[in-house]
């Protein structure tokens, strides 16, 4: 009787070890479109990098109706969020936002104009139509490639962003704010000759995709973020070591912009170049780069001061 007892608490402690596990539910909201740019976290989810740490990680698509990610995270309808360089200016506006990491050391936006529309330098957008998301152009980087050039925001027609490559291709615009690795590859697809403008090649390095969340989460659950970002960096160095099998996950699970293999492919190989920029750790933030761009706000006139921005960045 003893041991038919004992082996019946046995098989309840491993069914509730293998069936009755409580996963931690959490989310994370995507700055755009499902593509490689956000395939770090893809892979997390697929390979189980969240799981064994306790997570159950929801991944919020871009809608345009959702689109104010950092909104999404501060009301709780999102736990993490990715965003670009201008949530500093945010931090400095009040709004409790926490970076957590940088994926890509060099941010992977540039302008992208036609050969033909005779603009061969960043000074030749003065006067001309560009499409370009309010976010876009308040982020460090963009800024900075246009004052570096003595362009000023109210120096061109900035145009709503249709997302739409063929504004471009067919002259509604003059120049679009795009990725690096992404319409360079179409407008080749497409024998359309275009000269790209990227912020690097004017001095102005600055992160891209940041990965933050709230002060209320870090001070609530600190174990909870150590643990999402590490699984999430363990996704990002997974899917650059094996590009190839994550577009195969993109292209089966993430795909709702129906991009071909070929394109993924490109994608990630150039994103990876961003990321691992100089040898850089994944993942690595610091302050003195936060002190770069705050100083470019405090030049251009968004800052009227310079700030500190002591909790910005996590902390260990």
């Amino acid at each position: 009787m003893r041991f038919k007892w004992a082996f019946l608490l046995l098989f309840v402690c491993i069914l509730q070890s293998t069936t009755g596990h409580a996963y931690e539910k959490i989310s994370l909201k995507l700055q755009w479109l499902d593509q490689f740019q956000f395939a770090g976290y893809y892979m997390a989810k697929e390979k189980g990098f969240y799981r064994e740490r306790g997570l159950d990680v929801s991944i919020q698509p871009f809608t345009f109706e959702t689109h104010d990610v950092v909104a999404q995270v501060l009301t709780g309808k999102a736990t993490y969020g990715t965003g670009r360089s201008s949530l500093l200016a945010t931090r400095v506006q009040g709004k409790p936002v926490v970076v957590l990491a940088a994926i890509f050391q060099d941010t992977p936006s540039i302008l992208l104009t036609r050969k033909d529309t005779g603009i061969e330098n960043i000074s030749d957008l003065i006067g001309r139509k560009i499409m370009i998301t309010p976010d876009e152009l308040g982020a460090a980087a963009t800024m900075g490639m246009l004052q570096q050039e003595g362009v000023r925001a109210f120096d061109v027609i900035r145009q709503k962003h249709s997302y739409n490559l063929d504004d471009l291709i067919t002259g509604k615009t003059d120049a679009m704010a795009s990725y690096v690795s992404n319409e360079p590859f179409i407008l080749k697809e497409k024998g359309v000759a275009f000269n790209s403008f990227a912020p690097k090649d004017y001095g102005q390095a600055y992160y891209g995709d940041l990965l933050f969340t709230s002060e209320r989460e870090i001070r609530e659950n600190p174990k909870r973020v150590k643990a999402f970002r590490e699984a999430s960096l363990m996704g990002w160095a997974y899917a650059f070591n094996h590009i190839e099998e994550t577009v195969q996950v993109i292209k089966e699970s993430y795909n709702g912009q129906k991009k071909s293999v070929e394109s993924l492919i490109f994608e990630g190989h150039e994103l990876r170049k961003l990321a691992y920029k100089d040898g850089i750790e994944l993942g690595n933030v610091t302050a003195d780069k936060f002190r770069q761009i705050a100083q470019l706000y405090y030049e251009i006139g968004i800052f009227p001061e310079i700030y500190t921005f002591d909790g910005f960045i996590w902390q260990e």
